[in-house]
């Protein structure tokens, strides 16, 4: 259960050409659109990164021009972020700016790129296109795209998206709408843009769910360490077997009823090998928050079908360090399990009241956010070469961990990644360690 190192090096040579404004091939709205408080806590871009192992010499020009149809569909997407009388962000999309799409070649094979589950980001910024207008709240675009093909034939998409228009769900149904439509395919999926049911209630109501929000210190130093050392993304590969061991540890005196999910027990297991790893101090206090998609929790208030935003809260776990490091690990998952299973529709609607409350503050070294990416389908992003065979992201906090899945042929194993203090790093790995 090692980490894995990226192959690709400074050895890999892009040329781009300039980026070239997207825009729906047809009609679409103008106006604004609502983001509620969860889309405001989201601001930050993410990227990603597909690789495809076979495509032709018109491949960029095929993914240029599905973009421009399916835009028609997702055409928020082409808009610009603004700012309403009362302050709040809304989406204008009046200001039909376009996606800067870019057209680029590499000099190397697509083997050559190796695991690219964590991009470091001298890669990162070969692949994938980061306007320089990022970082102007109103001016940078929302969702930027990139193909660079390789000499083998292969050939990758890097996608910038800002992620207050979406979570991996919505990003995922947008993809596939895109290759789709790349295939000469009427899409799958509609997409719904009306976020104004998940506005906040006034007066806010937060009750007893106050804590699962609120933040915790640092008394360990840890921010200090961070800012000292050099932060290292790693991929750690966990495979099935090691997996299926971990459940049964997460059982209590062996009974069944109590074998926790893969996903409760890696946390668990993760949780408490970054809390060694980074040595807190026993008092300190620890928190574990989880992404949950609230869709399917929605009763009273339905989700429309192809609800196109941010549909996920962060239900949390707290204890001091000690506790977390000398409790069984059966009860670490028991905390989790707990904490998932909070997730309903009254605290859904606390977490709305509570981001339309409070500003947004950066997390803690003392926490850690989980999210899974296991039950994201990206291998049907077919655009008419078959389907991607990795996928990669950057742009990670030391503060985010993902789990991804790891290509092996039972489709069990899992790729943990997570940023480190340099000096960190090993214990991390030996506290994996089954």
């Amino acid at each position: 259960m090692g980490a894995v190192e990226n192959k690709a090096d400074n050895v890999l040579t892009v040329e781009r050409s300039l980026p070239v404004a997207v825009l729906p091939e047809g009609e679409t709205p103008g106006g604004s659109l609502f983001l509620c408080s969860m889309d405001c806590w989201a601001l930050a871009v993410v990227p990603t990164l597909y690789t495809f192992h076979r495509g032709d010499a018109n491949v960029a020009g095929v993914i240029k021009q599905a973009l421009s149809k399916v835009l028609v569909h997702y055409y928020p997407l082409t808009g610009r972020l603004a700012k309403n009388s009362l302050g709040k962000l809304m989406v204008d999309c009046d200001k039909k700016l376009g996606v800067p799409f870019v057209e680029a070649s590499a000099n190397c094979d697509i083997e050559n790129m190796g695991d690219i589950k964590m991009l470091d980001s001298e890669i990162l910024e070969k692949l994938v296109y980061r306007d320089p207008t990022e970082k102007m709240l109103e001016v940078a675009p929302l969702l930027t795209a990139q193909v660079t093909k390789f000499k083998c034939g292969g050939f990758t998409l890097g996608v910038v998206v800002n992620h207050c228009m979406t979570d991996g769900i919505s990003a995922i149904d947008f993809m596939n709408s895109w290759a789709e439509t790349a295939r000469g395919k009427p899409s799958s999926f509609v997409p719904c843009h009306d976020r104004t049911f998940l506005k906040a209630r006034v007066p806010p109501q937060i009750g007893d769910f106050y804590n699962d929000f609120a933040r915790v210190g640092d008394i360990s130093n840890m921010t200090a360490l961070c800012e000292k050392e050099q932060i290292v993304f790693k991929s750690f590969h966990i495979d099935g077997e090691k997996l299926a061991t971990l459940r049964k540890m997460t059982t209590i005196d062996g009974r069944v009823m109590n074998n926790y999910s893969s996903f409760v027990a890696l946390s668990a297991l993760v949780w408490r090998a970054r809390t060694m790893a980074l040595k807190m101090k026993p008092h300190q206090l620890t928190q574990l928050l989880i992404y949950v998609d609230f869709r399917p929790k929605m009763k009273m208030l339905k989700m429309p079908d192809g609800y196109f935003g941010n549909a996920v809260v962060l239900p949390c776990c707290v204890c001091t360090a000690g506790e977390l490091i000398d409790e069984p690990i059966s009860s670490t998952a028991e905390r989790i399990k707990k904490a998932i299973e909070r997730v309903n529709e009254d605290f859904v609607r606390s977490a709305i009241d509570y981001m339309d409350k409070y500003p947004f503050e950066p997390y803690r070294m003392s926490s850690l956010l989980i999210s899974s990416w296991m039950g994201l389908d990206f291998g049907d992003f077919d655009f008419g070469w078959g389907g991607p065979r990795q996928l990669g992201t950057g742009n990670l906090l030391p503060t985010d961990c993902v789990f991804m899945r790891e290509e092996s042929e039972n489709k069990k194993d899992v790729a943990v990644v997570l940023g480190l203090p340099l000096s960190t790093v090993n214990t991390f790995r030996e506290s994996v360690q089954i």
